[in-house]
């Protein structure tokens, strides 16, 4: 690079940084506290628009970030297997690890590829953040209600073994059922049709074992209140969701994505739930890839899709899905990938066929979301919906 470039190793509580001229001359180093007074000391000490690299590191590296961005230096944050990968020769046989071999490194990074790294330049996305923020947050009220419901379904099973015969816990009206008695014979002393009101198909069944000897009624009773305790937290765990949902909806409308949220909804099997988390997981503009199979490329990547293949001379190893990128996002795939397989007739067959190639359901699995994102990228690259064709519709081969 033309300019000079500083290379940032951030801990938590402070950073190393390095100075480099545009020849590779150290001009400055040293360390500084992640405090106003050392702020202003790092800033006094670089040259007017630096250019600035910094690896990933979770939130730490985001004070730095925002305080050589808003001093005008253009700031590039790296991903820290991005960082490695790029290093030079000096450190390939010893392999120190300082801080100041960090910074120096990452300095040199800048100074020898940062015309290449234009796409990690750091631009801070306040309100697109706040739709992650959100959508990491139901994800995680989503895993404690579904661990909730197995320890409710744990307790029903102990105090009514007959009701594992029949899946009860399968019903997710048995949870009103529950909360609704006060003991097992308030539960057998209900009719049929108060039952179905909440349980459906399972009434008859349930109402028929209830008439009969039970194996555990003496444990009942004593356990009942631990099983409303946890059923009353499902029920405020689902509240909260729905709460959730709603304020994610009006943060996809303040970040200005509510278009892209309706371009992806038009790609089958992606849900309301899982396309605010794919879209906020993706650029803005996806343009600044390049091509469209160029933006598809780096997306699969992104997400930790891409598959690594492991080929030396004869030997050909397995290919095995890189899972290097955005979980939260990949997991979406894969739920919008299983809910293809059931909804849409065409991945369904596509799955299948990859099952009669020899493919096992985890690779089949891979290639129906390989296909989703790819299918997300282009409706978000073109700004169209997706159009889906069916058999009859599909272009006919010319004899």
């Amino acid at each position: 690079m033309k300019t000079p470039t500083a290379g940032i190793d951030v801990a938590s509580t402070s950073a190393y940084c390095c100075l480099l001229s545009p020849e590779g001359q150290k001009l400055h180093e040293g360390k500084f506290a992640a405090t106003a007074e050392d702020a202003a000391r790092l800033l006094a000490l670089l040259p007017p628009q630096t250019a600035v690299f910094l690896e990933s590191t979770g939130r730490y590296h985001l004070f730095w970030a925002r305080l050589l961005a808003a001093a005008g230096h253009t700031v590039y944050v790296l991903n820290p297997l991005l960082a490695k990968r790029l290093q030079g020769p000096g450190q390939v046989l010893r392999r120190h690890k300082t801080d100041p071999i960090d910074a120096h490194s990452l300095a040199q990074i800048g100074r020898l590829h940062g015309d290449e790294l234009r796409t990690s330049i750091w631009r801070e996305d306040v309100t697109n953040d706040a739709v992650r923020a959100l959508c990491r947050a139901r994800v995680s009220q989503r895993r404690q209600l579904t661990n909730t419901l197995k320890r409710a379904a744990d307790l029903l099973g102990r105090m009514l073994p007959e009701a594992t015969m029949i899946k009860l816990n399968k019903n997710l009206g048995w949870t009103t059922l529950f909360l609704a008695i006060t003991s097992l014979a308030k539960l057998r002393s209900l009719r049929q049709s108060t039952l179905e009101g909440h349980i459906g198909g399972h009434a008859e069944e349930l109402h028929g074992l209830l008439r009969g000897p039970l194996n555990a009624g003496a444990v009942f009773d004593p356990l009942l209140p631990a099983l409303q305790a946890e059923l009353r937290l499902c029920q405020a765990h689902r509240d909260e969701q729905e709460r959730l949902e709603r304020d994610i909806i009006e943060a996809v409308i303040a970040a200005g994505r509510a278009e892209d949220v309706r371009l992806a909804r038009t790609v089958p099997a992606i849900g309301p739930l899982t396309a605010p988390i794919l879209v906020a997981a993706l650029p803005r503009d996806l343009h600044l890839f390049g091509s469209k199979r160029q933006a598809e490329s780096k997306a699969l990547a992104f997400l930790g899709c891409d598959p690594r293949v492991r080929e030396s001379g004869k030997w050909k190893g397995g290919s095995h899905m890189t899972k290097r990128g955005d979980r939260m996002a990949r997991t979406a795939l894969f739920q919008s990938a299983s809910c293809a397989l059931k909804h849409v007739p065409e991945l369904k067959a596509y799955y299948d066929r990859k099952r009669e190639e020899g493919k096992s359901h985890a690779v089949a699995i891979s290639h129906v979301m390989r296909r989703q994102l790819r299918r997300l990228v282009a409706v978000l690259y073109d700004r169209k919906a997706f159009i889906h064709l069916t058999q009859e519709e599909l272009p006919q081969p010319s004899n």
